[in-house]
């Protein structure tokens, strides 16, 4: 295990749009597992409720808040998260979630092994009620390897983290490609993808959800057309790096 003493330095991504009701209780089980030299690094999206000034009220100088002058979607609010952090391992996050105990330290200890890593999650209700205790059992998770995630995304970005050397690899993220299918897709195709079965994150589902993999079943056609934008995208970038 990886003291905070021992341990790179972490930066925490999140990216924020009118997150207000959930994301100070985020943000505690968050700042609990983190070290003095630690960050967390929010980009909101143009919020209009009281996102800003729920973050604000922590009043803690690891939080950076940065604010888009224009809306910029999802995929690309976490990227200008990313492109802002200075820590040497990213963690990722979303605005309404909650982190158990041992996260930080059961995912540090992960990228000392591999360059990506993330774990298995408990589905939770608006009140952090447990839904399935299991994320991967729900979505019936036998393979992380990479043909099977290229097929089904796998993984919820909620729960990795990466070193910023390997991370800066694959940016900017391929638009629409969602940065967490991107991510471990690659990470698998590179032998770099460490998954505990362990769930170390309470995942919380409401009708607010902003990511497409939460939203649930899309269209067929819609999956097809992705997937081959994605397997597009995935030999354009091994390309470049040749």
């Amino acid at each position: 295990m990886c003291s905070d003493l021992a341990r790179p330095s972490i930066s925490v991504v999140m990216a924020t749009y009118q997150g207000e009701r959930y994301v100070v209780e985020q943000l505690q089980s968050i700042r609990a597992q983190l070290a003095a030299s630690d960050e967390i690094v929010i980009s909101d999206d143009g919020s209009t409720d009281g996102t800003v000034r729920a973050i604000d009220s922590l009043q803690d100088a690891r939080i950076r808040l940065r604010l888009n002058a224009e809306r910029v979607g999802y995929v690309r609010n976490f990227e200008r998260a990313i492109e802002w952090a200075r820590g040497e391992w990213i963690f990722f996050s979303d605005q309404d979630d909650v982190w158990l105990p041992g996260k930080v330290e059961g995912l540090s200890a992960a990228l000392t092994r591999k360059a990506c890593v993330a774990s298995d999650a408990i589905v939770a209700d608006e009140q952090l009620r447990n839904m399935r205790g299991s994320y991967f059992e729900l979505r019936g998770v036998r393979s992380f390897s990479a043909p099977a995630i290229f097929l089904r995304p796998r993984i919820i970005g909620a729960s990795m983290a990466v070193r910023r050397r390997y991370l800066q690899r694959y940016l900017p993220f391929p638009a629409p490609i969602p940065h967490d299918h991107w991510l471990s897709l690659n990470a698998a195709l590179d032998g770099e993808l460490l998954v505990l079965a362990r769930a170390l994150v309470l995942y919380r589902r409401h009708a607010d959800v902003a990511s497409a993999t939460a939203r649930g079943r899309r269209a067929l056609h819609v999956v097809c057309r992705e997937r081959f934008g994605l397997a597009q995208a995935v030999v354009r970038r091994r390309c470049m790096r040749c």
